[in-house]
């Protein structure tokens, strides 16, 4: 949740709302007021910088172990 935490605003809470509440992209962009493919595209890009943030930590756990 920390790394969430450090998401953009917007992309951060379409992020929460999709993935833990549930919503979907039609009711996310009625209540940010935003279009689905609007919110659609902040799910993508928060996958994308989550992805990059957990293997950037996995590299560095790696370089510890060896």
């Amino acid at each position: 949740m920390n790394l969430v935490g450090e998401l953009p605003e917007i992309s951060g809470r379409v992020f929460n709302l999709y993935v833990i509440d549930g919503y979907n992209h039609k009711e996310i962009g009625d209540l940010l007021g935003i279009s689905e493919g609007t919110s659609k595209w902040h799910l993508s890009t928060a996958r994308k910088m989550l992805r990059e943030k957990l293997e950037k930590i996995e590299n560095q756990h790696q370089r510890m172990v060896i």
